[in-house]
Protein backbone atom coordinates (compact mmCIF):
# COMPACT_ATOMS: atom_id res chain seq x y z
CA UNK A 1 0.00 0.00 0.00
CA UNK A 2 1.38 3.79 -0.76
CA UNK A 3 1.23 5.92 2.04
CA UNK A 4 0.78 9.37 1.48
CA UNK A 5 3.14 11.71 3.74
CA UNK A 6 1.73 15.29 4.54
CA UNK A 7 4.14 18.07 5.61
CA UNK A 8 2.35 21.02 6.80
CA UNK A 9 5.35 23.42 6.29
CA UNK A 10 6.07 26.38 9.13
CA UNK A 11 4.89 26.41 12.75
CA UNK A 12 3.51 29.47 14.63
CA UNK A 13 6.76 30.30 15.74
CA UNK A 14 8.56 30.35 12.09
CA UNK A 15 9.33 34.34 11.28
CA UNK A 16 7.39 35.87 8.56
CA UNK A 17 5.23 33.81 6.71
CA UNK A 18 1.79 35.66 7.15
CA UNK A 19 -0.58 37.88 4.84
CA UNK A 20 -0.62 41.65 5.34
CA UNK A 21 -3.12 42.93 7.35
CA UNK A 22 -6.35 43.66 5.01
CA UNK A 23 -8.35 46.64 5.78
CA UNK A 24 -10.94 44.52 6.82
CA UNK A 25 -8.47 43.42 9.84
CA UNK A 26 -8.49 40.09 8.37
CA UNK A 27 -4.68 38.36 9.05
CA UNK A 28 -3.86 35.03 7.12
CA UNK A 29 -1.07 32.97 9.27
CA UNK A 30 0.38 30.04 7.12
CA UNK A 31 1.42 27.74 9.96
CA UNK A 32 -2.57 27.55 10.60
CA UNK A 33 -4.04 27.17 6.93
CA UNK A 34 -0.97 24.73 5.96
CA UNK A 35 -2.14 22.57 9.15
CA UNK A 36 -6.00 23.20 8.26
CA UNK A 37 -5.49 22.30 4.65
CA UNK A 38 -3.95 18.99 5.65
CA UNK A 39 -6.00 18.28 8.04
CA UNK A 40 -8.43 18.43 5.55
CA UNK A 41 -6.89 16.52 3.24
CA UNK A 42 -6.10 13.80 5.60
CA UNK A 43 -9.92 13.41 6.19
CA UNK A 44 -10.95 12.98 2.87
CA UNK A 45 -7.92 10.29 2.14
CA UNK A 46 -9.03 8.35 4.62
CA UNK A 47 -12.86 8.40 3.69
CA UNK A 48 -11.44 6.88 0.57
CA UNK A 49 -9.37 4.33 2.40
CA UNK A 50 -5.83 5.85 1.60
CA UNK A 51 -2.99 5.57 4.10
CA UNK A 52 -1.67 8.99 5.13
CA UNK A 53 0.42 10.10 8.01
CA UNK A 54 0.63 13.98 9.10
CA UNK A 55 4.74 14.41 9.33
CA UNK A 56 4.20 17.45 11.87
CA UNK A 57 1.58 17.36 14.48
CA UNK A 58 3.15 19.86 16.19
CA UNK A 59 2.01 23.63 16.11
CA UNK A 60 5.45 24.67 16.51
CA UNK A 61 8.17 25.08 13.64
CA UNK A 62 9.93 21.48 13.54
CA UNK A 63 13.18 21.87 11.25
CA UNK A 64 13.58 20.79 7.50
CA UNK A 65 15.98 18.35 8.68
CA UNK A 66 13.30 16.85 11.27
CA UNK A 67 10.58 16.59 8.45
CA UNK A 68 13.08 14.47 6.38
CA UNK A 69 14.06 12.33 8.96
CA UNK A 70 10.37 11.70 9.55
CA UNK A 71 9.45 11.18 6.38
CA UNK A 72 12.44 9.05 5.03
CA UNK A 73 11.91 6.64 8.47
CA UNK A 74 8.41 6.21 7.00
CA UNK A 75 9.51 5.85 3.07
CA UNK A 76 11.74 2.89 3.43
CA UNK A 77 9.27 0.86 5.29
CA UNK A 78 7.09 1.38 2.33
CA UNK A 79 6.42 3.35 -1.07
CA UNK A 80 5.35 6.69 0.03
CA UNK A 81 4.53 10.21 -2.15
CA UNK A 82 5.40 13.13 -0.09
CA UNK A 83 3.03 16.17 -0.59
CA UNK A 84 4.12 19.42 1.77
CA UNK A 85 1.70 21.96 1.22
CA UNK A 86 2.10 25.86 1.53
CA UNK A 87 0.99 29.19 0.94
CA UNK A 88 2.45 31.22 -1.21
CA UNK A 89 4.21 35.10 -1.07
CA UNK A 90 5.82 37.32 -3.19
CA UNK A 91 3.39 39.25 -5.40
CA UNK A 92 1.48 37.11 -8.35
CA UNK A 93 -1.77 34.88 -7.79
CA UNK A 94 -2.90 31.55 -8.44
CA UNK A 95 -1.52 27.73 -7.79
CA UNK A 96 1.95 26.40 -8.55
CA UNK A 97 3.84 23.17 -8.27
CA UNK A 98 7.71 21.80 -7.45
CA UNK A 99 9.49 19.02 -7.75
CA UNK A 100 13.09 18.24 -7.52
CA UNK A 101 15.20 18.49 -10.43
CA UNK A 102 15.40 15.10 -12.38
CA UNK A 103 12.83 13.56 -10.69
CA UNK A 104 10.77 11.72 -13.06
CA UNK A 105 7.89 10.18 -11.14
CA UNK A 106 7.72 13.91 -9.08
CA UNK A 107 6.98 15.56 -12.30
CA UNK A 108 4.82 13.10 -13.53
CA UNK A 109 2.42 13.33 -10.32
CA UNK A 110 2.49 17.15 -10.11
CA UNK A 111 1.13 17.51 -13.90
CA UNK A 112 -1.45 15.71 -12.52
CA UNK A 113 -1.82 18.18 -10.44
CA UNK A 114 -1.84 20.84 -13.05
CA UNK A 115 -4.59 19.03 -14.94
CA UNK A 116 -6.63 19.18 -12.01
CA UNK A 117 -6.57 22.41 -10.96
CA UNK A 118 -8.62 23.67 -13.74
CA UNK A 119 -11.76 21.77 -12.22
CA UNK A 120 -11.45 23.43 -8.63
CA UNK A 121 -10.25 26.51 -10.15
CA UNK A 122 -11.18 27.39 -13.60
CA UNK A 123 -11.37 31.08 -12.84
CA UNK A 124 -7.37 31.28 -11.18
CA UNK A 125 -3.99 30.61 -13.29
CA UNK A 126 -1.82 27.46 -12.68
CA UNK A 127 1.37 29.07 -12.76
CA UNK A 128 2.93 25.85 -13.92
CA UNK A 129 4.79 22.68 -12.34
CA UNK A 130 8.50 23.93 -11.46
CA UNK A 131 12.10 22.46 -10.19
CA UNK A 132 13.35 23.85 -7.05
CA UNK A 133 16.07 22.91 -5.36
CA UNK A 134 13.73 22.87 -1.38
CA UNK A 135 14.89 20.61 1.09
CA UNK A 136 12.04 18.98 1.28
CA UNK A 137 12.11 17.95 -2.29
CA UNK A 138 15.71 16.85 -2.40
CA UNK A 139 16.30 15.37 0.90
CA UNK A 140 12.89 12.48 0.32
CA UNK A 141 13.65 9.28 -0.34
CA UNK A 142 10.67 8.83 -2.03
CA UNK A 143 8.79 11.08 -4.99
CA UNK A 144 8.04 14.85 -3.24
CA UNK A 145 5.94 17.59 -4.39
CA UNK A 146 5.47 20.98 -2.65
CA UNK A 147 2.38 23.20 -3.28
CA UNK A 148 2.16 26.30 -3.45
CA UNK A 149 -1.84 27.58 -2.75
CA UNK A 150 -2.36 30.46 -4.12
CA UNK A 151 -0.78 34.10 -2.63
CA UNK A 152 -1.16 34.91 1.15
CA UNK A 153 0.15 38.68 -0.02
CA UNK A 154 -2.42 39.06 -2.62
CA UNK A 155 -5.92 40.69 -1.28
CA UNK A 156 -8.24 38.52 -3.89
CA UNK A 157 -5.96 35.55 -3.20
CA UNK A 158 -5.97 35.40 0.20
CA UNK A 159 -9.68 36.20 0.51
CA UNK A 160 -10.04 32.45 -0.55
CA UNK A 161 -6.89 31.14 1.16
CA UNK A 162 -9.04 32.46 4.76
CA UNK A 163 -13.16 31.26 2.83
CA UNK A 164 -14.13 27.93 4.17
CA UNK A 165 -15.26 27.64 0.60
CA UNK A 166 -11.53 27.88 -0.50
CA UNK A 167 -10.20 25.70 2.20
CA UNK A 168 -12.49 23.07 0.64
CA UNK A 169 -11.63 23.12 -2.29
CA UNK A 170 -7.65 23.75 -1.85
CA UNK A 171 -8.30 20.32 0.45
CA UNK A 172 -10.26 18.61 -2.48
CA UNK A 173 -8.06 19.36 -5.28
CA UNK A 174 -5.08 18.04 -3.10
CA UNK A 175 -7.14 14.79 -2.22
CA UNK A 176 -8.35 14.43 -5.98
CA UNK A 177 -5.07 14.59 -7.55
CA UNK A 178 -3.33 12.10 -5.04
CA UNK A 179 -6.27 9.51 -5.82
CA UNK A 180 -5.79 9.90 -9.49
CA UNK A 181 -1.89 9.14 -9.17
CA UNK A 182 -2.94 6.48 -7.34
CA UNK A 183 -5.20 4.82 -9.44
CA UNK A 184 -2.77 5.98 -13.04
CA UNK A 185 0.38 4.79 -11.23
CA UNK A 186 -0.47 2.05 -8.69
CA UNK A 187 -3.81 0.60 -10.10
CA UNK A 188 -5.24 1.34 -6.56
CA UNK A 189 -8.96 2.31 -6.42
Amino acid sequence: MVKILLDNGHGYDTPGKRSPIWPDGSQLFEWEFNRDIVSRIEILLKKAGISCVRLVPEKEDISLSERCKRANTIAKQSDCLLISIHANAGGGSGGEMFTYSGSHKSKSYAEIFRDLWKNHFPELRFRGCKEENFGILRESVCPALLTENLFMDNYEDCKILLSECGREKIARWHAESIQTILKRFYQLG
